[in-house]
């Protein structure tokens, strides 16, 4: 079920949201190398790697070389790494053009009415929390593992759980595979549950699908609304 849109136009521009997805592409178009083995490099260099977050140090040639966290540290590959920077650094890089495709139009369809009712400088912080945590939640789950972390779906997952919150029962247009694709709208609840039962299958499967990262930014950013009480709207 692939989302397209929501029936629920929001009333303010929402300037943050197409800073952030201009933003995103301009990455992509005109930073991130085209070169397959220069693209991996530059994810290593920049992007973070839960192996790195939990070791609070830059991954080293052997950790690399024998895809092992645990390995006691030779000399390391990029020792000016900033641990820190590289979570947020990670949340503007995509792997492909369907990855930032995906991820910015699904930032889009939530992140509007959210921005709209978190108003600027809330939804910033809402952005930069849902963002560090995403990725945290996904390092502390994968704690040996040595590939780079990269995409914004973490924080596309928390607009969602903060979407849920706000707007259970909007109406959303969705494409529905059955041989074909055929659109239909569904209620924003009722879409959430199918995304979570996806997110539950990707877990059983091996896959380089963050399934942690989406879970822990949707948990935060529902709760992160609820616990501050915001009005919730019924269409």
């Amino acid at each position: 079920m692939i989302p397209i849109s929501d029936i629920n136009p929001a009333k303010n521009i929402p300037f943050i949201s197409r800073i952030f997805i201009i933003f995103s592409g301009l990455v992509f178009i005109f930073i991130q190398p085209k070169n397959n083995i220069d693209l991996i490099n530059f994810f290593y260099k920049y992007s973070a790697i839960p192996c790195e977050i939990v070791s609070r140090s830059p991954l080293a040639a052997n950790q690399y070389y024998f895809n092992e966290c645990n390995s006691v540290a030779d000399y390391f590959i990029f020792p000016d790494k900033n641990i820190l920077l590289s979570i947020f650094i990670s949340l503007f890089l995509h792997a492909n053009f369907i990855h930032i495709v995906g991820n910015m139009w699904s930032f889009w369809i939530f992140g509007n009415n959210v921005e709209d009712k978190l108003g600027k400088s809330r939804f910033i912080l809402f952005l930069t929390l849902s963002g560090f945590l995403s990725v945290l939640g996904h390092a502390i789950i994968n704690q040996n593992n040595i590939n780079p972390i990269v995409g914004a779906s973490g924080i596309v997952s928390a607009l969602m759980g903060a979407y849920l919150y706000l707007f259970p029962n909007a109406r959303l247009l969705v494409l529905v595979p059955f041989g074909i694709f055929f659109p239909t709208t569904i209620k924003a609840k009722f879409f959430m549950i199918f995304w979570l039962l996806s997110q539950i299958f990707i877990a059983l499967q091996t896959s380089n699908i963050s399934w942690e990262a989406h879970l822990t930014g949707f948990i935060f950013g529902y709760f992160i609304l609820k616990i501050f009480n915001y009005k919730r709207y019924a269409f």
